[in-house]
């Protein structure tokens, strides 16, 4: 289903439309806005071109620091899966000896 939101974005606004069932696109244009706005406020003489750099780096960043994280917790819970059906495939084999 084909989702219609608006993005205020530097200044201007846009009406924007796209499909993704799992992610609500008016969150994802909402959470660029206040980025958007806490570059701005921070660095309000630059000009767009500057501030729309400024905006990509700062949300690249923070997306990288996420997938570091899940990354790590992808891991850890490997890791106690192994050590419990490790621990499980002891179990059964004492208790079939």
């Amino acid at each position: 289903m084909q989702q219609t939101f608006k993005l205020k974005f530097l200044g201007n606004v846009y009406e924007l439309k796209g499909e993704d069932p799992d992610i609500d696109l008016q969150e994802v244009a909402t959470f660029v806005e206040k980025k958007s706005a806490e570059i701005e406020e921070k660095y309000p003489s630059l000009p767009p071109a500057r501030i729309m750099v400024l905006i990509a780096m700062s949300l690249g960043k923070e997306c990288f620091a996420l997938k570091k994280r899940l990354d790590s917790l992808e891991d850890t819970l490997n890791l106690k899966i192994r050590r419990l059906g490790e621990k499980i495939d002891t179990r059964l084999v004492k208790k079939n000896d």
